[in-house]
This record gives structure tokens, sequence and C-alpha cells, in this order.
């Protein structure tokens, strides 16, 4: 008997692979960001001067990526969180994979991996080349874009009996 929130096999393994993509892309980040690599405070303090002219100091730019890390990791925790709800397909987890905050997290990784590509580009003056770098990380926001695609779908099916409001009355 299938239990999964989808009802299918088939979508629950896809919303699983665009899950993961999306867990492992924020906790990766994350995990680096709260480790304080120097690198990804680069791409802030580049970015900054070759697009606006702004200097900013190592060392700030450093507070600003362990602050990042510990959202990335946030959000990876509760991504995996509306994963087990997907699996599970009911009670309090499977609604919030359902809920406009899932739909507002995938919203943010596409805009969150579209930006942390293009900072390879602009830290690097806008060098075409460093093109490359966004296109090579499609797999960030396309992931994200992937999940949010399944989550509106969820939003847009029926809910199993045990998450309709109607059946707690019953």
């Amino acid at each position: 008997m299938n239990t999964n929130l989808f009802g299918s096999r088939n979508l629950f393994v896809l919303y699983t692979l665009a899950a993961g993509i999306n867990i492992f892309n924020f906790a990766g980040h994350g995990g680096w960001a709260l480790s304080g690599k120097v690198a990804f405070a680069d791409l802030i303090t580049d970015s900054l001067e070759s697009t606006f002219n702004i200097f900013m100091a190592t060392e700030t730019a450093l507070g600003w990526v362990k602050f990042i890390g510990v959202v990335d990791l946030t959000i990876a925790v509760i991504m995996t969180l509306a994963l087990i709800g997907v699996w599970r397909g009911t009670g309090f987890l499977a609604k919030f994979a359902r809920s406009r905050v899932m739909v507002a997290l995938f919203t943010w990784g596409i805009f969150w991996g579209l930006a942390t590509g293009f900072s390879r580009v602009s830290a690097h003056g806008y060098d075409a080349i460093y093109l490359l770098d966004l296109i090579e990380r499609g797999g960030n926001y396309f992931g994200a874009a992937i999940g949010l695609y399944l989550t509106l779908m969820l939003r847009k099916m029926r809910p199993p009996s045990s998450l309709s409001p109607t059946s707690a009355s019953r």
C-alpha cells in the first residue's frame, strides 16, 4: 500500500531526489559557511567591490558567511522534515510538506542558487568566462525549481482523508 503523500511511487521518488538535492546543497554550503570558509567571504567582498564599489573587510564578510551557514543548515533540517512528511503521508509533517513555508523555501532555493552561482561572475568583475560557474551550478537552482513544482503539485492534490479538516470531526 502507498502511504506517501503523492500516492504515487514515481512522484515520491522524484520528490525524494529533488529534496535530496536541496538538502545536500544547503547542508554542504551551510557546513562550509559555518566553518568560516574564507573563499565564501571573498565572494561577498569581491562581488560588493566589483558591483557597487563597496569595500568590506574579510572579517566582516566572515561574520555574514557564518550567519548564512546557520540559515542554510536550518533550511536543510526543515527540508528533511518535509521529506519525512511526504514519506509518512499523514500527520503534522505531511501538512507541513504541503505548506506555504515549503513553497517559500523552495522559491528561496531557486533565488539562492542563482545568487550564489552569479556571485562567481560578479566576484570576478563580470568576466564572461565565469558564466560557466553559473551554468555549472545549475543543479542548485533547477533542483529547487523541481522541489517547488512538486510542492505546488502536492498543494493542488486532494489531501488524504487523515489530513483533511473534516476527518477530525468524524
